[in-house]
């Protein structure tokens, strides 16, 4: 009976080893691939869920508005808050705070709401009207800075009111949604002076 050489099993239990060790390494290096791959796959794809559906939307960093989408998601917020009536009030207010930060929003809101808006509506039968008389937008660096500027009108007892109404405004890019088709946010909103010539 031959004695085993010790040195020849030795080498091989080694080599074996390393072998393994190799494998487990180029094991973890896949999977760690595999991950990051799919979780950056997953993070360019974000869900929006709405009472109707659940519909896929661009992440913001893969996502560049024009600046006729700043301008329309402006026009679109401006006339939802300033142009309803007795009946469309709660329903055009709720939306354009979804197009809005919502601290800003809730203290347009608020003053809205101490101005007796809806009780005038109710009270003498008015409504209101917007005429956007221009946007300007500077969509070159985020936040985007722009200013629009309106004519309100108070129409109660055929009698029409104009009343100039104008602001500043920084807007972001946010996730594309039903209730907010452009994907973008305004975070900063200030009213501000403005003296067009005024038809009564």
């Amino acid at each position: 009976m031959q004695a085993p050489d010790f040195n020849k099993t030795l080498r091989t239990t080694q080599r074996m080893a390393q072998l393994a060790m190799l494998l487990l390494v180029a094991t973890n290096l896949l999977w760690v691939t595999v991950y990051f791959s799919t979780r950056s796959k997953g993070e360019q794809r974000v869900y929006v869920v709405s009472d109707h559906t659940t519909t896929a939307a661009s992440l913001v960093t893969n996502y560049k508005p024009t600046v006729y989408e700043g301008k329309n998601h402006v026009k679109n917020f401006f006339t939802l808050m300033h142009s309803h009536d007795a009946s469309n009030y709660a329903e055009r207010i709720n939306s354009a705070l979804r197009l809005i930060d919502k601290q800003i929003g809730a203290r347009l809101y608020n003053k809205m709401k101490q101005g007796g808006i809806l009780e005038h509506y109710t009270r003498f039968n008015s409504r209101t009207e917007v005429e956007i008389d221009s946007v300007r937008l500077d969509m070159s660096v985020e936040p985007y800075k722009g200013a629009i500027y309106t004519r309100q009108k108070y129409l109660y007892d055929n009698q029409v009111e104009t009343i100039p109404i104008a602001a500043d405004f920084e807007m972001i890019r946010t996730h594309r949604s039903e209730d907010n088709p452009f994907g973008l946010q305004i975070i900063g909103f200030d009213y501000k002076a403005y003296n067009p010539p005024i038809d009564r």
